[in-house]
């Protein structure tokens, strides 16, 4: 159960939307943060910023 960032009551899932909370104190509506849709970008950052200090180490 999740709780309302507008009024602190508790919120519930839109049964019409998928992804999407309702406050049923003050019917605020909010979208859930969603995954990233690329699992795989932290390991390319990674080896991205590996080479550039590789790099870096070559113009020395």
């Amino acid at each position: 159960m999740w709780q309302c960032p507008q009024c602190g009551g508790s919120a519930e899932p839109d049964p019409e939307h998928s992804g999407v909370l309702r406050c049923m104190s003050c019917w605020d509506v909010w979208a859930l943060p969603r995954e990233p849709s690329c699992p795989g970008y932290r390991p390319r950052l990674i080896t991205a910023l590996r080479k550039l200090d590789e790099y870096r180490d070559l113009r020395r």
